[in-house]
């Protein structure tokens, strides 16, 4: 005789034994468990619709703001499309009859070249000279200006000589040198040497901190002193930097000397400003075209120097 055990009881009613219906039972209470209630997901998907709501009024609003401000500052600076409007024909009239008319304009160049061209040579000039006097004198207060180099007795008081000279536009200089050197190519080639010691010398200063400090560890704990360090592990870290950043405010420098003729520090500057004067825009436009020639010339040179330097190097790390 066999004893029945308690997993072999089946249920009268619909014939399943009892141990799988208790299993079932376990199964769907787990899934109970594990899926989130349906009240759950919603409050979930309302807070992240109020949330996209609330950040979408935000970004209106702010977009909004900032649109009105530019509206009332340009009205509060006297713009007036209906008075640009009205004036257009004017503006059409002395760009398409005057200065790009070909055949006027060539004989303008032809005429005025004996000028400009001189003019466009002494602006490369000032250009040339403005950026050699700066850049030593760059180099020396960008190096101490560096926070990983000097302390900060030092470099503090840098750091706002910098931003000190940096501050002042360089046809301010060229205002202030006029006084000092008369008007001619030296008040600009002083003020574009100014500016060439603020710029450059902030950028040199952003730069050293950027270095590698190992080099910089390995070369100082042999006793070096700061300016050993710096020469040897420093300065070679920057060197192709540097490059790049010099010639880049050559080219600034070249743009910058083709206005500071305006208030007579040489250059093309001063027959652009006496040719608008005389209200004569051929000759405005002449000048313009020499200039976009020079400026065009000095980045294609610079561009030039940039990938022979880069290739010299590569060259030498091969």
């Amino acid at each position: 005789m066999t004893d029945a055990g308690a997993d072999d009881h089946v249920d009268p009613v619909d014939g399943t034994p009892a141990g799988a219906e208790t299993a079932t039972a376990d199964q769907n209470d787990e899934r109970a468990t594990d899926t989130p209630d349906t009240n759950e997901i919603d409050a979930e998907f309302d807070r992240l619709q109020r949330q996209w709501r609330r950040r979408t009024v935000v970004r209106t609003a702010v977009f909004v703001g900032l649109v009105l401000s530019v509206v009332a500052t340009a009205r509060w600076l006297g713009f007036d499309l209906a008075y640009l409007y009205a004036h257009r024909g004017n503006f059409a009239s002395v760009l398409l009859e005057e200065m790009l008319a070909p055949s006027q304009l060539w004989e303008q160049l032809h005429g005025d070249a004996p000028t400009l061209l001189p003019a466009a040579l002494e602006t490369l000039a000032i250009a040339a000279v403005g950026t050699t006097i700066g850049l030593p004198l760059a180099l020396c207060f960008g190096v101490l200006a560096a926070s990983n180099v000097t302390p900060r007795a030092v470099y503090g008081p840098m750091r706002l000589l910098l931003g000190g000279i940096r501050a002042v536009p360089s046809m301010v200089y060229a205002l202030l040198f006029v006084i000092l050197a008369g008007l001619g190519p030296v008040a600009g080639a002083l003020a574009i040497a100014m500016g060439t010691i603020g710029d450059l010398g902030r950028l040199f200063a952003d730069e050293m901190e950027e270095i590698d400090r190992a080099p910089v560890d390995a070369v100082s704990s042999s006793g070096a002193g700061i300016p050993a360090t710096t020469s040897a592990a420093r300065l070679p870290q920057v060197t192709t930097a540097y490059v790049a950043w010099t010639l880049f405010y050559l080219e600034l420098n070249a743009r910058k000397s083709s206005v500071l003729g305006i208030v007579g520090a040489g250059g093309i500057g001063y027959p652009l400003i006496m040719a608008f004067r005389a209200r004569n825009y051929t000759r405005v436009m002449a000048a313009i075209v020499i200039i976009l020639v020079l400026i065009v010339g000095v980045e294609t040179a610079a561009n030039g120097l940039r990938s022979y330097l880069d290739a010299d190097r590569r060259a030498a790390r091969a």
